[in-house]
């Protein structure tokens, strides 16, 4: 007998615009109810409008929870008493949207386990020496990058970049090796390190960019190029931000704002536009953008309440104090700014602060802001697969 139903009556393009209103874990779910629902969900269309509509721009924060029963004593030493586990805050909805994305042990040796970055909806992970872990904890996938030979494993944080690469869509990571003088890509799709053509001084470029675990400021991807905050003056006041082309793999220098204390600063992107936050006064942030990338033009629009008091010690005061705050912007005009002292959404449209996040600033939640910025993705990349116990032993679990 036909099914006659009312969903099997509907046009797809209506089955469409249901499914896009569902939480992303019933879309996931949703493919297995037939294969006209599981090609609707997978299409590049329905990807990106669910992308546009409904992963929105988070900061990341650490939460430390009693660790999962069944996760205790787990094999290689990976048993806990207590988790870390990953959550995302977006800029502006109401603090329950709080997500869970992964969770896993907090006594995982400090070599592994380390989130580097994220980029595209995904997360990077350095799951052991040489080895690097790719999560996608909304598409709930994972993938593993070529463990680097040994001898680039001697270098302590050769991570300095990471970024996915539109022309091949890899994911990739730009390292700099200091014992061989070397700067050279790892990649999804290549069988270990390619070092860079065009190969500048390493002690050159170091001047002005930091690697992934000790910066104060995860470089931002924009228009084809990794974007480091300014780090130095030119004679005439004016910054200068260092740029790493992604499509021709060079180094360049680009124009940044007018600043007092261009180590004070923090670039974010937002609604397509490179931005910084500038810290370097003690009561106002002051945010930049870069109104023209071609011409290097950048325009002062707004001065934002600090969100900490005045003389309070949650304020950065130098270049390493920047490495606790967090500024995200997203496509409403909306920016959150701040660390675990003081945490605030600011809007640039209203031009006032719209409320303080208090849920990560009190010492009872056990939750930490971190420097990282994510925004879910849905995409299915051919390098990732679905996890299971064995393969994946740091994740308790996706939520």
């Amino acid at each position: 007998m036909e099914d006659t139903t009312p969903l099997r009556r509907l046009p797809e393009d209506a089955i469409a615009d249901i499914l896009l209103r569902l939480p992303s874990k019933y879309i996931l779910r949703s493919g297995a109810v037939c294969r006209a629902w599981r090609r609707i969900t997978t299409s590049p269309h329905f990807l990106a409008e669910r992308a546009r509509r409904h992963q929105p721009v988070s900061i990341l924060a650490h939460a430390y929870l009693p660790s999962a029963p069944w996760a205790r004593g787990l094999p290689g030493g990976f048993g806990s008493e207590e988790d870390t586990a990953l959550e995302a805050l977006p800029v502006a909805s109401p603090e329950d949207d709080r997500r869970r994305l992964v969770r896993y042990p907090a006594t995982i040796p400090a070599h592994c386990g380390r989130l580097l970055a994220s980029c595209a909806g995904v997360l990077l992970f350095r799951k052991a020496a040489g080895l690097y872990l790719l999560c996608n904890p909304v598409a709930r996938r994972w993938a593993e990058l070529p463990r680097l030979p040994d001898d680039y494993c001697r270098d302590r944080d050769p991570e300095y970049g990471f970024y996915f690469h539109q022309p091949s869509g890899e994911f990739r990571i730009l390292c700099c090796s200091l014992t061989r003088r070397v700067w050279y890509i790892v990649s999804t799709g290549a069988a270990g390190p390619r070092h860079l053509e065009a190969n500048p001084d390493p002690d050159l470029i170091n001047e002005f960019v930091r690697p992934l675990l000790t910066t104060a400021a995860i470089p931002v991807p924009l228009h084809g190029n990794l974007h480091w905050p300014p780090l130095w003056l030119c004679a005439g006041g004016e910054s200068r931000i260092m740029a790493f082309n992604t499509v021709s793999e060079t180094f360049l220098q680009i124009a940044g704002p007018k600043s007092r204390a261009p180590r004070m600063v923090k670039l974010f992107e937002m609604e397509g536009l490179l931005a910084v936050a500038d810290f370097g006064e003690e009561k106002l942030v002051d945010l930049w953008f870069l109104e023209d990338y071609v011409g290097e033009r950048w325009a002062h629009r707004y001065r934002a309440l600090a969100p900490w008091k005045h003389g309070s010690q949650g304020r950065p005061r130098n270049h390493w104090g920047m490495q606790s705050v967090a500024v995200a912007g997203d496509e409403e005009g909306n920016v959150i700014v701040g660390n675990n002292d003081a945490l605030v959404v600011y809007s640039t449209r209203m031009k006032k602060t719209l409320r303080t996040v208090d849920s990560a600033v009190q010492r009872k939640n056990r939750v930490f802001v971190s420097m990282h910025v994510f925004k879910g993705s849905l995409v299915q990349h051919p390098c990732f697969s679905a996890p299971n116990s064995d393969d994946f032993p740091l994740i308790h679990s996706w939520s």
